[in-house]
């Protein structure tokens, strides 16, 4: 059966909404680079938080997560216990890479570690990372999106014209107001996939009997499915705190959180974040409910990824799945077009005046992180076309591997004996290992990235401890942080 004109109707006025927000953008925008990629550091509290949340909710945390309950019993539960480690992360080290941005006009992550540590290898290995590791977590979310529409729309919009509409308008509003354009329409992205998230979860368990009866057959089908380490015996414990660990830390590390850290205005967006941001893990409850739900609807599918989809198709009805299939949709477009302007970003800031052309002039320079705001798109969507990913698989990798920098940040904020070498040495251990981890064993990601961690943190602190470390760099650390202890 052919989609009607409503489910169409509902389809393209979700995408055209991005485009109001553009035109509001570009009003109050100004061609300066702080604008465009940080939106002049005067991000409110309210644009803040929806960016954040929507940023942070992904693919990944929408259709992974309801895949897993399917497949892997409640261990994704450490969702919840990530939010709210993903919270303190975000005040605790949030803040005060807000303030060194603040004090020394930061632009990408490359800049905080080329101003502590001033080691040009180190400088090339945050860069690469940031790229690398972003892109395939970018290619899930447009990968997620453009699969959705094709359902919600019965196929009358393949998932490659989908994915291909879709980063057009991404391009229209980024390249009409940057950073501002993304935050506004994370508002509406992020209140989207919260009511969806929630919605759907009531709603199958409702279809399956209601949560009291779900559970109890479950159980009785197999008690595995309700108790860790879940229904295959590969998902317990170790790997609840493994993806505890990657995920929040992962996600904090990538290039655009760090955007976000520079463009928030206030001090006190950072103590307030963490709250809002464990009232939202409620939403987990939707993804498990959805889940679990799953196992008597659609028992038997193999991509567990197509969980919701195949449910919503199913019993959803045309017009209400639509709407439903818009909320899911909105989880992977905000994460998407974050990710594009950060990368775009470090393109501009950290690869073109860096390296290419270090005189360009500010307004050449916004002209620039347009065009690489295309070109990213562009490279990204050929990477779509030609391999489809699985969600949960290629995100734990993009997140293992941006959390090897973390270990470097904590050294430039708390620790005196820091040092520039060492650093670029653990990091490039650390990814060395879990790609290398990834491939030849048959270990969950996330165990691969935490031993990376691991291993990155040990060679941090050894070569940290036997090489000498620069005075300036030692000074900078020491004075960072008396004057952000006596600040803030």
């Amino acid at each position: 059966m052919e989609a009607s004109t409503p489910v169409l109707m509902i389809v393209f006025v979700f995408a055209f909404i991005p485009l109001i927000f553009a035109e509001i953008a570009r009003n109050k925008s100004v061609p300066t680079i702080e604008d465009f990629f940080l939106q002049s550091r005067k991000m409110p509290m309210v644009m803040v938080f929806f960016t954040v949340y929507a940023t942070w909710m992904s693919a990944f945390a929408f259709l992974g997560a309801s895949g897993y309950f399917y497949e892997m019993g409640p261990v994704y539960m450490t969702a919840i216990a990530w939010d709210a480690l993903f919270g303190l992360l975000f005040m605790i080290i949030g803040k005060r890479v807000w303030y060194y941005g603040k004090e020394n006009h930061y632009i990408t992550p490359t800049d905080f570690f080329h101003d502590i540590f001033h080691f040009k290898p180190l400088n090339v290995i945050v860069t690469v990372v940031m790229i690398v590791f972003t892109i395939p977590y970018l290619e899930i979310q447009l990968s997620g999106g453009a699969y959705i529409i094709e359902v919600a729309s019965d196929g009358m919009i393949p998932w490659r014209m989908s994915g291909l509409i879709f980063y057009l308008i991404i391009i229209i509003y980024l390249w009409a107001g940057g950073l501002r354009a993304v935050a506004l329409t994370d508002i509406f992205y992020g209140i989207c996939l919260f009511v969806s998230m929630l919605f759907i979860g009531f709603f199958m368990i409702e279809k399956a009997g209601g949560a009291e009866y779900v559970f109890q057959e479950i159980t009785e089908m197999y008690e595995r499915n309700v108790v860790l380490p879940g229904p295959n015996g590969d998902a317990g414990e170790v790997l609840w705190i493994s993806m505890f660990i990657t995920v929040p830390i992962g996600a904090l590390m990538g290039p655009q959180m760090w955007i976000r850290f520079y463009a928030t205005e206030k001090q006190k967006t950072f103590d307030i974040i963490p709250l809002f941001i464990c009232i939202t893990a409620i939403q987990c409850v939707g993804t498990l409910l959805a889940g679990s739900a799953g196992i008597l609807l659609v028992p038997g599918i193999q991509e567990t990824d197509t969980v919701i989809p195949i449910m919503l198709r199913k019993y959803g009805g045309e017009v209400f799945g639509a709407l439903l299939f818009c909320g899911i949709a909105s989880a992977a477009l905000s994460t998407a077009n974050s990710q594009i302007h950060a990368v775009a970003a470090i393109y501009t800031m950290d690869i073109h005046k860096r390296y290419i052309n270090k005189k360009v002039s500010e307004k050449k320079l916004v002209y620039i992180g347009k065009w690489a705001v295309l070109s990213i798109s562009a490279f990204a969507y050929i990477l779509l076309i030609r391999n489809p990913v699985m969600i949960i698989h290629t995100g734990t990798i993009g997140l293992g591997g941006t959390a090897q920098i973390f270990v470097p940040v904590i050294g430039a904020l708390f620790w005196n004996r820091s040092n520039g070498k060492a650093a670029t040495l653990g990091v490039a251990a650390g990814v060395f290992v879990m790609s290398l981890a990834s491939v030849m064993t048959d270990l969950n990601v996330s165990y691969c990235a935490v031993i990376a961690l691991i291993i990155n943190s040990a060679i941090f602190i050894a070569g940290s401890l036997i090489l000498k470390t620069d005075m300036k760099t030692r000074e900078k650390i020491v004075n960072y942080r008396i004057r952000y202890e006596n600040e803030i």
